[in-house]
């Protein structure tokens, strides 16, 4: 599966647990933080896709979501990074 598409399933993912995704240009790396106590994902446009997923993929684990419910695919690419 390409990276831009494993960024849309797992965007959508954050999204279901009400989670926003701010897409931005700027000089930062980007990440989680709560802004108006509402979580937010922020993500830098300009950083590689890679990089984009690494940051979603990192909300997911350090969140404890159950992503068993995903696509095989994209649990096995999230398990990678987990096991990283």
């Amino acid at each position: 599966m390409k990276p831009k598409r494993l960024l849309e399933i797992i965007g959508a993912f954050l999204e279901k647990q009400n989670i926003d995704i701010i897409y931005g240009t700027g000089a930062f790396t980007g990440g989680f933080c709560i802004i108006n106590e509402n979580p937010v994902v922020v993500i830098n446009r300009r950083s590689p896709l890679e990089e984009q997923l690494r940051i979603c993929i990192s909300v997911v684990l350090e969140q404890g979501f159950d992503y068993s419910g995903l696509r095989n695919e994209v649990r096995q690419y999230i398990k990678r990074f987990a096991g990283a």
